[in-house]
């Protein structure tokens, strides 16, 4: 709801769009970029085309092997001060392992950036969060709260001497906010990692035994980075999932009178300022009343009705 000039009024909403298929969607996806064969390999071959603006957009990280081939460290000074050889063994292997963990890290974020590029126009119809806004006076927008639901909970108290079970708890996860312009999928799933350095010099193989260690420990570390980046995939799927169908169960509970709209102030000040800035017009919005769940179920309306 909003309250222009200090004069309350109800904010303009449109009716809301049907659910998205979300659980069906999630497993899709991660099913997509997960699960597809040869995935941040190190000969990784791959034809510009759909995703040439990618391309040019996101540098490609090293492969595997180049991150093996790495050149032999320099010959040591007199005075260079050199590690005994065990801690020395240790140190390179260390050193190994993080180099191909960045490398395998950086290699299947751009592979999934790719995958996402195919897709960009689907998720943009799917994950629409500007049809969820709720204008706001001056072009401003309200984003909606993000509630969450759990089925059949059950809490236990009191060292387990008390304990209670609900149908359904709902949690207002984040409440509304003004926002200039609506979320999308791209801030979520879309990554980029730094460059990936070169150990010190004094880190590098310096013959045939070392260099053998060196490219069996990057190829743990690369793989360790590609189950990281992963992971770190599926949390992000998981975020955008949960907050958009969120955003989706407010309109629902909405339109079931069991949370409250939200109420927004508008404030006309006229010309402002002075001296070296002056305003014209100048219009102040502000959210004064956020949604609440509202527990008085007689006052509820059924879906669909």
């Amino acid at each position: 709801m909003t309250r222009q000039n200090r004069n309350d009024r109800r904010v303009p909403w449109s009716a809301p769009p049907a659910p998205a298929k979300g659980g069906v969607l999630l497993l899709l996806l991660v099913a997509v970029f997960l699960l597809a064969p040869g995935n941040a390999q190190a000969d990784t071959v791959w034809e510009p085309g759909s995703n040439a603006a990618v391309e040019d957009s996101l540098a490609k990280p090293p492969t595997l092997k180049e991150l093996q081939r790495v050149p032999s460290a320099p010959p040591l000074g007199k005075d260079a001060n050199v590690p005994p050889l065990d801690i020395r063994a240790d140190a390179l292997k260390e050193a190994a392992i993080s180099y191909g963990a960045r490398g395998g890290l950086a290699m299947r974020t751009w592979e999934i950036r790719r995958e996402l590029a195919t897709r960009a126009r689907y998720l943009d119809r799917v994950y629409d969060f500007r049809a969820l806004l709720i204008p706001a006076p001056s072009g401003f927008l309200i984003e909606p709260p993000v509630i969450s639901e759990a089925m059949n909970a059950t809490i236990i108290t009191s060292g387990g001497q008390e304990a209670a079970v609900s149908d359904r708890i709902y949690n207002i996860i984040a409440n509304a906010r003004i926002v200039s312009t609506p979320r999308t999928w791209r801030g979520y799933l879309e990554r980029q990692w730094g460059a990936i350095d070169s150990p010190p010099d004094v880190l590098l193989p310096r013959d045939v035994a070392e260099r053998k260690t060196w490219k069996e420990y990057v190829a743990r570390g690369w793989a360790e980075g590609v189950r990281q980046a992963e992971e770190i995939f599926a949390d992000d799927l998981n975020r955008l999932q949960a907050d958009f169908r969120g955003m989706i169960r407010y309109r629902t509970l909405l339109a079931q009178g069991m949370v409250s709209a939200p109420y927004a102030l508008q404030e006309d000040r006229g010309v402002t300022g002075g001296g070296d800035e002056m305003r014209v017009g100048d219009r102040a919005v502000a959210i004064t009343g956020v949604p609440q769940l509202i527990p008085e179920a007689r006052a509820w309306t059924p879906a669909g009705r």
